[in-house]
């Protein structure tokens, strides 16, 4: 009798093995069929869109039914970018994406935002406090104004109670790959760096950080997530998932940042280990990437209004907020995506049960 029992245990549990094994296998068959891809394009690998690469890396898109083809700056020529269907989701700096807006009624929407703050510090060659009204009468090598962080050096400047071009002097028309060694030659009070470049020179005894252009700048979100208006109103169920993901990968990062390092290894593994824990530490402290992937209408219109300060943009400018972003998609994946503590996410549904 024992060994009867014990043999119907162990083919009960075979049982259930094997119809698992089965399951698993037909299920995975099932979602590869209905895998939905999607083409991202980015103009360069950037520690900026690291939340985009903790979902790819961490599965988080897959989960969605989705799987994300990467293309960069040598893939696709950026005139090419708006038309036909080469990439179906453009990451882009604010400045761009308004003022292809402002241009093209067929223009990408702004659906996220990736990265919250600007990304680039100011170098002197001397270790000091600084002090942006004492900035005035001094000379700047910077990015210019149609970028990103060229907008933003223009925004700090401004609030602070200056203007361009009058209380100090801004080198912004130097090619990025001539602008370090313009500096290191004695031009410039301070330069403008990207977060890595800033890093390596400091390293290299070019100068020393003494700014954060976003801490400085506060709200000006350095990275969007923009989908072409055919590929919503066709995929709207494949960007409410791409928008998931990142704002998962957003929030999981909060809370475990170990998980980053697998992702940084696969797709900035070519950079120094040193430069890129540095800097990661630095975006982290000053919020770059909180969980919260809506743009919101001060932010929007203020960056509009400083492009038309600029010249940037041209006048009248007659799409507005709701024209240009479309935060549902965002919203809906603050409301959906919870956190679930690491020492949880482990369970299988069997543990649960005896829980």
């Amino acid at each position: 009798m024992f060994n009867l029992k014990y043999v119907l245990v162990l083919l009960l549990i075979s049982g259930i093995i094997i119809s698992g094994g089965i399951f698993f296998v037909l299920s995975n068959q099932d979602v590869e069929k209905n895998v939905v891809f999607i083409k991202v394009w980015e103009k360069e690998k950037n520690i900026l869109h690291l939340p985009l690469y903790v979902a790819m890396q961490e599965g988080y898109f897959a989960e969605q039914g989705i799987k994300v083809q990467l293309l960069n700056g040598s893939d696709l020529a950026a005139k090419d970018l708006y038309a036909g269907d080469l990439a179906d989701i453009l990451l882009t700096d604010p400045v761009d994406c308004i003022y292809h807006q402002s241009v093209n009624q067929s223009a990408p929407l702004i659906v996220a935002s990736l990265a919250h703050r600007d990304g680039t510090f100011i170098l002197a060659r001397e270790k000091e406090t600084i002090s942006w009204e004492g900035l005035r009468n001094k000379n700047i090598i910077c990015y210019p104004p149609e970028t990103g962080p060229g907008l933003v050096m223009e925004k700090i400047i401004r609030n602070n109670g200056m203007v361009p071009m009058r209380d100090l002097c801004l080198y912004n028309r130097i090619p990025d790959e001539l602008r370090l060694g313009v500096f290191k030659s004695g031009s410039g009070s301070y330069i403008q760096l990207s977060g890595t470049q800033a890093l390596i020179a400091e390293e290299n005894g070019a100068g020393h950080i003494i700014a954060s252009l976003g801490e400085s700048a506060n709200s000006f979100p350095s990275v969007l997530c923009t989908v072409k208006p055919e590929v919503i109103s066709t995929r709207t169920d494949s960007v409410q998932g791409f928008v998931n993901g990142i704002y998962k990968a957003q929030l999981w990062m909060q809370h475990e940042p170990q998980i980053t390092a697998r992702a940084i290894k696969t797709h900035l593994g070519d950079l120094d280990q040193k430069i890129l824990n540095q800097i990661l530490q630095k975006y982290l402290t000053m919020k770059m990437w909180t969980p919260d992937p809506q743009i919101d209408e001060q932010t929007f219109n203020d960056i509009k209004q400083l492009m038309l300060t600029t010249g940037q943009l041209d006048v009248p400018v007659t799409y507005t907020y709701e024209t240009a972003v479309n935060n549902s998609y965002a919203c809906q994946a603050v409301k959906t995506i919870q956190y679930t503590p690491k020492d949880e996410q482990g369970k299988s549904w069997f543990r649960e049960i005896f829980d």
